[in-house]
């Protein structure tokens, strides 16, 4: 009886182990697995597209500079003129007229002067005549100069070789001062204006190359993406406040053939940057104050490293201060992710 006893006692002590064991493991605290990267410094070449609206290099408006009847007016819409081509043509009967009659005074006035001289030599007249005579006849040479001037702007002429774009009146009209006859336009170049980000204008520069989509010359002639050439030529110096970006202009010389002012235009830009760190954009936290990645120590603790951030290329984003080449980035595992806190690293990689 007692050898039964002490057995039922044995296999009792061993069935309560068996059962304790895998309590003891249950509480055994799991690991936190994180994913990790080396930051590293790459060479890179960033590409940015922006889209702006194509303009001619120069667009003049002619105006009248005297009132008058337009007798004749001779390019339309589309006609391209020559520097100092006869544009338009105004009455000018009336100023012909004051001419004859400036010029008969002026006339009038040197032979009066010349009269007075010979009187002056003769001693038959005060040498104080000869300052009044004088003058008068330099009122009437600047009298005749005025009118002769203002009868050479009843014809207009084309300041510049360009393109007729708007036409404004037609024979028979009365053109008052400073009336809008026509629209020239330079279009043998083509400007673009475009708006950039304050982080991107201080990485281009007056002279750099960049290369151009016209939308609608891809359908008609179907070009290759961003086949025509430009040039930055000018970075306006001042930067808007309301949305932190500049303004540039790039120019198309010689203007592609088929552009045409008002034509929307993509613009890429190529910018070659050297060592840049880059991190991906997935590992950036964000917090109140500011940007931050988590990091580990060479005991596997986890850290704060709050970041400095440049431009988002694609998935990765430019550290620009905050963290050292080298460090280990965590990138996946970030549920209940705390600094100080130890993990396990399931893999490393370099980028």
């Amino acid at each position: 009886m007692s050898g039964k006893i002490v057995t039922l006692l044995c296999t009792a002590l061993l069935l309560s182990g068996c059962e304790q064991q895998p309590n003891a493991k249950a509480r055994q605290a799991k690991p936190h697995l994180v994913e990790v990267m080396q930051a590293a410094p790459a060479d890179i070449e960033l590409e940015r597209i922006r889209t702006g609206t194509l303009e001619a290099f120069q667009t003049i408006n002619i105006y009248t500079q005297e009132e008058g009847i337009v007798k004749q007016i001779l390019p339309r819409e589309g006609d391209r003129v020559k520097r100092d081509e006869l544009l338009v043509r105004l009455d000018d009967q009336l100023l012909n007229a004051q001419l004859q009659r400036a010029r008969a005074v002026r006339q009038q006035a040197e032979t009066e002067l010349e009269r007075l001289k010979n009187l002056i030599k003769r001693n038959l007249t005060a040498r104080s005549e000869l300052t009044s005579r004088e003058t008068d006849l330099a009122v009437a040479q600047a009298d005749e100069k005025v009118i002769a001037t203002r009868l050479g702007y009843t014809r207009i002429r084309s300041p510049i070789d360009a393109v007729v774009t708007a036409r404004h009146t037609e024979p028979g009209n009365l053109a008052e001062q400073s009336a809008h006859l026509l629209t020239l336009a330079d279009v043998s170049r083509l400007r673009l204006k475009v708006d950039v980000s304050e982080l991107l204008i201080n990485q281009l520069s007056i002279g750099m190359p960049v290369d151009i989509q016209i939308d609608a010359l891809q359908s008609s002639q179907q070009l290759k993406p961003f086949a025509v050439s430009g040039t930055v030529s000018r970075i306006y110096p001042t930067i808007d406040p309301a949305t932190r970006s500049g303004t540039l202009e790039i120019s198309l010389n010689p203007a592609p053939q088929g552009a045409r002012p008002g034509q929307f235009a993509r613009v890429k830009f190529k910018i070659a940057r050297q060592q840049v760190l880059l991190l991906p954009f997935g590992s950036l936290r964000q917090s109140a104050n500011g940007s931050y990645v988590y990091v580990t120590d060479s005991d596997n603790k986890v850290q704060i490293r709050p970041l400095e951030t440049g431009i988002k290329t694609g998935e990765q984003i430019e550290v620009l201060a905050g963290l050292k080449p080298g460090e280990q980035v965590i990138t996946r595992g970030f549920t209940n992710l705390k600094p100080g806190m130890s993990v396990t690293i399931v893999n490393r990689t370099t980028d």
